[in-house]
């Protein structure tokens, strides 16, 4: 009978390095180099035309402004104002579009200010470099022949108001000031062109090397937070600056910026405190699911620090797979040394045992030889197996129906009866591991279990599954109704033959427990309530990634 509860689990969050590479954004390019400074020519202009304006509103006025026209130089300042005032709506509504607005403006400033040194007295008055200002102005906000259009347009206006006062006001004629005038528009307009140029490849080439850093940080940021090594960044304080998603599992909480890290994990902020004093090297013990390394961000005393924190399971599972590879050697040398003298024992015994001429105590000494000759070799064939290289290939498993044909497959090879092993499975539960692996290693738990839980009323064996309270990692619970394991014994429990069975080789336990370490999982044993023998295997988180 399979029991099934729901039992959803959440990971926990962290504060990632992104919120640190936020300040890298750089501003819009076009942004910079269009609206922004137009706001600023806008802001010139309006600052121009208040000062013309004011200036003329003095008693007496400031000469020569409006000599010429006082009545015509207030009106066209004061319009000159209200236009500069309401200029900046149309910068805000983006409309017209920019060429078309900074035109626009270059032109109406032309205009306001012919009329104001006309009504001047003319270029004897001064404000004719005023022209050049405007000029130069909307030269460095445009791009293209748009400059050279703004100095034609001055230096035809210049000369259409020198005109003016010669054929209209027979006043003496100004062509030569305004000749020169129109020279310096047009080479104010080059200079500001060829300005305006270099500045827009020096934006953009700046754009694109920080566009070129943010995308770096991203990548880097990516790469932390798909790192299987917790890392965390600590300021001098003791707070946290950093954390990646592998710091916040291994920790079993969410991380937040600025959290100190007395609170988030007392002992590595000992260890921390102990290495920044210099008291002692940088601890390298495990604090269980995870081993600290320290480094500094800098020098000094002010400088961040750098903690590394390795996942135990990946250590073990490393260290497992060279222990493996070293095992694999001694069984070929085992194979060698043993099995073929082991062999020529067993076939001599067979021979004696077809001798008509033994008496009974000798053919059951014969017996007594093939029998142990046959465990023997049972011993060597499972250090055989167990030292030959299996490849780690993991995968996601979803527990429910994976064990359901595990045990399926075990009892119906095994001829166990089929209420003899109870399940009660969570669903949704998923590992990752070589299935394979994982499957022998339940069987060896299932044969010991079984075999202690002899006579037993049924079900003799319960598994069940849930996820870890502390890690969030799913766990099978292997129990059996047998007399349990007394606590003398449990330290020896898996060590490789260790056996109170006469025709047992002791490493059925040993192999279950090297098969869950390959495979990122930790094997233990404890009393279950009601009694009895319980073997709990903590399996690996399928967010992270195995050694192959």
């Amino acid at each position: 009978m399979t029991e099934r509860t729901c039992a959803p689990a959440a990971a926990p969050s962290t504060a990632t390095a992104s919120g640190a590479l936020a300040s890298l954004a750089a501003p819009n390019t076009h942004e910079r180099l269009t609206w922004r400074p137009l706001l600023w020519f806008n802001l010139l202009r309006l600052g121009s035309s208040g000062l013309l304006l004011g200036l003329s509103l003095l008693d007496p006025p400031l000469k020569p402004l409006g000599s010429a026209d006082p009545v015509l130089y207030r009106y066209v300042a004061i319009a000159y104002l209200l236009g500069a005032a309401l200029a900046p709506l149309a910068l805000v509504a983006r409309w017209p579009r920019f060429n078309l607005q900074t035109t626009a403006l270059v032109g109406a400033d032309i205009a306001a200010l012919t009329l104001l040194m006309h009504a001047s007295g003319g270029l004897g008055s001064g404000l004719g470099t005023l022209l050049v200002v405007v000029v130069a102005g909307g030269g460095l906000l445009v791009s293209g022949r748009l400059a050279f259009l703004y100095a034609a347009l001055a230096a035809l206006a210049v000369l259409v108001q020198s005109l003016y006062r010669v054929h209209i006001d027979q006043l003496a004629p100004t062509y030569t000031q305004a000749g020169v005038l129109g020279s310096t528009c047009f080479a104010a307009a080059a200079l500001a062109y060829e300005m305006a140029r270099r500045a827009r490849r020096s934006a953009l080439l700046a754009s694109a090397r920080q566009n070129e850093a943010l995308g770096l940080a991203r990548l880097n940021d990516e790469i932390i937070q798909r790192m299987q090594t917790g890392v965390l960044v600590i300021d001098p304080a003791q707070r946290v600056r950093l954390a990646n998603g592998s710091a916040a599992r291994l920790l079993g909480r969410h991380i937040a910026r600025d959290t100190p890290l007395a609170e988030l994990a007392p002992p590595i902020a000992d260890a921390l405190a102990r290495w920044r004093s210099g008291r002692e090297s940088p601890p390298e013990h495990s604090t269980g699911a995870y081993v600290p390394r320290f480094a500094p961000l800098g020098t000094g005393h002010t400088a961040d620090a750098l903690i590394f924190l390795d996942d135990t399971a990946a250590v073990n599972q490393q260290a497992q797979l060279l222990k493996l590879a070293s095992l694999g050697r001694l069984a070929a040398s085992i194979a060698h040394q043993v099995r073929n003298p082991l062999s020529g024992i067993s076939h001599a015994a067979q021979l004696l045992q077809e001798d008509d001429a033994l008496t009974a105590d000798q053919a059951r000494l014969v017996a007594i030889m093939l029998r142990q000759g046959e465990r023997v070799n049972r011993i060597v064939e499972e250090v055989l197996a167990l030292g030959r290289s299996q490849p780690v290939q993991p995968e996601l498993l979803d527990l429910s129906p994976w064990l359901t044909q595990v045990v399926d497959t075990y009892c119906t090879s095994r001829r166990v009866p089929a209420d003899a092993v109870a399940l009660h499975l969570t669903p949704g539960l998923v590992t990752r591991g070589t299935p394979g692996q994982l499957q022998q290693a339940i069987e060896n738990l299932l044969d010991n279990a079984l075999w202690h839980a002899a006579g037993a009323q049924a079900p003799q064996v319960t598994i069940r599954t849930r996820v870890s309270g502390t890690r969030e990692r799913p766990l099978i619970e292997i129990e059996d109704r047998g007399p349990g394991v007394p606590p003398a014994e449990r330290e020896r429990l898996f060590e490789p033959f260790n056996t109170n069975r006469a025709d047992g080789t002791g490493l059925g336990l040993f192999m279950a427990r090297e098969l869950c370490t390959a495979n990122q999982a930790h094997i233990d044993y404890y009393t279950p309530p009601a009694g009895g023998a319980g073997f709990r295997i903590v399996l690996a988180d399928r967010r992270r990634r195995q050694l192959t």
